[in-house]
């Protein structure tokens, strides 16, 4: 059995051991293998045999829960008179059903080990709805130690909002995509992944601030502050890669000021040692005995160098070998190292987001981001607009998109694409964003925040367990996810423990119990994925979330500029917004200064 196997075979029991390196995995996998009657390739398990395999808590949002059941995400304020919203009364947790190996996929190494409703479990099939429901709200116990306003973990709760053993109101499976069918096209998965190589993913940043300061930064402050200083992203993203289908379509991104956005593919690839004809590299069987493919040395040099980008994404995208070879080999030759300048997130969503949605018409469409932090490109509350040398900073010269736009547009589109972010922290940048985390709750995705600053920095094994794991729950929501609602408050209510505007984290965890699923037992006895809360290794798994403002006044201010205003994401601002924001009506050229919207702000910078 490869190495590939065992760890499609044992998917996560590699994944949820924080401090657990591939080699002491592969060795447990193989003492666990060695004591069946035989172990090759072709190994099945018999379908009596699936059972649960995990039970993962990936992210939470604020929703609207009614007594038929119906649980809908309450994302922040209307964007126009049309988009109607209701007032949250509680939590919708996204959670993934994890399956041992599936027995005779319709598609050959089916790699999606989720658990679908109607699939068979042991022998009974798992439903949320129904008179014969085997996962309702009836077979759920949540537990909250608290719920407040995002601190430190493990401080006293001072919300009152903590319960044992509370029963949800509704449990639903959203299903994006049916089990991996050649015959059917809406089985397949079509995906983005969009990766930051901006300066603070690398360390060059503000010496003072810790901020992607000035224009394509190259010189690092005296200490070297990488949010990322193992390449950690990298593996994870490999995985993530590996862990797709081979009939899913793919196509890979990378974005930084300097570049903008660029199609993460390379075709400049050989074969150890040569290839006879002399040919680029597509997949490992084209060379001399199997030998393999690896990144550089081709004698023609990569074409995606001198492609546009419309090129460039025709000839990565694909369901080929070729699409992850192209990726694979791009993570290991230009993402993994050099990121500089400013973060331009918004221009690299929207690229990737008109790709799949001018490209690909109809079936299941994912854009998966791995961030740092925010954008920092365009106008908003985190652009620098006046660096430690006291000079005034303009936006990103190519930076076409913001926010708002992006929102908007997605909204009048209809949502057609569905956005996952994993957010990991920069130096500079350790608050969960609200707006990567709305754009995530309004497209129907998920949102996950890994402190990875908080979190052993020299241990580079801890923080790419982490984002392995987070990119391990994206992949299993990908053709759907179980949607469980608790509801905080009366039918009516929009939860007023929930203080509006801040951000607020959830500790707790959530269990559900079947006789028919004794596999459940074990899942409990041996994993953590269910809990959501401080982990080993100081990771912070608290499940985050926002009752967003909607007007100044719910911040307790009266206007855009001054002090206590509601941000364009839905969050409370204490301080007066930054001089030269942008304020007032669009195209009149006002900005804040000084905590007032004015025609002129000549004393902002020096």
């Amino acid at each position: 059995m490869t190495k590939r196997n065992l760890a499609s075979f044992f998917p996560s029991t590699l994944l949820q051991r924080p401090r657990l390196s591939l080699g002491v995995g592969l060795a447990i996998a193989g003492t666990l293998l060695a004591g069946l009657p035989s172990c090759d390739s072709t190994a099945k398990f018999s379908l009596p045999d699936r059972k649960f395999n995990d039970v993962q808590v990936v992210s939470g949002f604020p929703a609207h829960i009614d007594d038929t059941g119906t649980i809908v995400r309450v994302c922040g304020a209307p964007l126009d008179d049309s988009d109607v919203q209701l007032s949250p009364n509680g939590v919708e947790f996204n959670l993934n059903f994890v399956s041992t190996e599936l027995k005779s996929p319709l598609c050959d190494g089916d790699r999606d080990q989720s658990i679908k409703e109607g699939e068979l479990i042991e022998l009974t099939r798992v439903r949320a709805s129904g008179s014969n429901s085997t996962v309702g709200p009836n077979n759920f116990q949540i537990s909250l130690n608290c719920i407040e306003p995002r601190g430190v973990p493990g401080a006293a709760c001072t919300t009152g909002i903590a319960g044992q053993a509370l029963t949800p109101a509704a449990v639903n499976y959203v299903s994006l995509a049916g089990r991996c069918d050649p015959s059917r096209e809406d089985t397949r998965l079509n995906v983005a992944l969009v990766l930051d190589h901006s300066g603070s993913v690398s360390g060059f940043i503000d010496g003072k601030t810790n901020k992607e300061d000035n224009p394509a930064k190259r010189i690092p402050p005296e200490t070297l502050k990488p949010s990322d200083p193992s390449n950690s992203r990298i593996p994870a993203a490999e995985f993530f890669v590996e862990s797709l289908n081979a009939r899913d379509r793919l196509i890979g991104y990378y974005f930084n000021e300097k570049v903008n956005v660029q199609v993460a593919g390379s075709d400049n690839i050989t074969c150890v040692g040569g290839s006879k004809d002399g040919k680029k590299c597509v997949q490992d069987s084209d060379c001399p005995g199997g030998s393999g493919c690896f990144s550089g040395g081709a004698s023609d040099g990569d074409s995606f160098e001198v492609l546009s980008l419309s090129d460039q994404q025709k000839k990565a995208f694909g369901s080929n070998a070729a699409s992850r070879k192209y990726l694979l080999a791009a993570l290991d030759d230009k993402v993994k190292y050099g990121g500089e300048g400013r973060s331009n997130v918004w221009d690299a969503i929207d690229t990737s987001y008109a790709h799949l949605k001018d490209n690909i018409p109809t079936g299941v469409r994912h854009v998966v981001v791995l961030t740092d932090g925010p954008e920092t490109c365009s106008h908003g509350e985190d652009f620098t607009y006046v660096g430690s040398d006291g000079k005034c900073r303009s936006p990103c010269l190519n930076a076409q998109q913001s926010y708002e736009a992006l929102r908007k547009r997605m909204y009048e589109d209809g949502y057609p694409v569905v956005v996952h972010i994993v957010q990991f922290q920069a130096q500079g940048y350790r608050e969960p964003d609200a707006k990567l985390q709305e754009l995530a709750c309004r497209t129907g995705g998920t949102y996950q925040f890994i402190n990875t600053q908080e979190m052993n920095l020299s241990d580079g094994q801890v923080i790419s367990s982490a984002l392995r794991r987070a990119m391990a729950r994206v992949r299993y929501a990908l053709s759907g996810s179980w949607r469980v609602g608790l509801r905080l408050g009366k039918k009516d209510e929009a939860m007023p423990e929930v203080k509006t505007g801040l951000m607020h984290a959830a500790d707790g965890f959530i269990k559900v119990q079947n006789e028919n699923f004794p596999s459940l037992e074990q899942v409990y006895a041996t994993l953590t994925s269910w809990k959501f809360g401080p982990e080993s290794g100081n990771e912070d798994r608290r499940v985050l979330f926002r009752k967003g403002c909607k007007t100044h006044a719910d911040c307790g201010g009266t206007d855009e500029c001054g002090a206590n205003h509601c941000s364009v994401d839905g969050t409370c601002v204490a301080g007066a917004a930054p001089d030269k924001l942008p304020c007032g009506p669009a195209g009149q050229g006002q900005v804040c200064c000084s905590g007032v919207c004015s025609a002129d702000c000549a004393s902002a910078c020096n």
